[in-house]
């Protein structure tokens, strides 16, 4: 599916490791229309020097518009921050956890 090839790339040039990256939105839910465009979901890890620090990373990564010929929305936060948003369980937590179906995961290399 040329989509999700599309969509794939954008996760593996994130500018941080991404524990996991989910489709959300329409097409999730299986009703997405011909101009729908593609929401991905996910959680950033921050780099040890970010977490600890003077200089925090970012807590929240936004990237939406036209994007190699597709309409994105994507968004990440750090993982301090989504286990923050976990916390008063809601909804719209829920439907950004990774599905089997629908999530794009990159290796990172393991420090050391």
């Amino acid at each position: 599916m040329i989509a999700n090839e599309k969509l794939l790339r954008q996760v593996e040039t994130h500018p941080y490791p991404l524990l996991f990256a989910t489709i959300s939105g329409a097409h999730l839910y299986g009703f997405p229309s011909p101009d729908s465009d593609y929401d991905l979901r996910g959680v950033h890890l921050l780099s040890l020097e970010e977490i600890v620090g003077l200089t925090t990373g970012p807590e929240t990564i936004e990237k939406s518009g036209l994007v190699d010929g597709i309409e994105l929305d994507l968004v990440t936060h750090d993982a301090k921050k989504s286990s923050g948003l976990l916390l008063p369980t809601t909804p719209t937590t829920i439907s950004a956890l990774p599905r089997a179906s629908g999530s794009f995961s990159r290796k990172r290399p393991r420090p050391g």
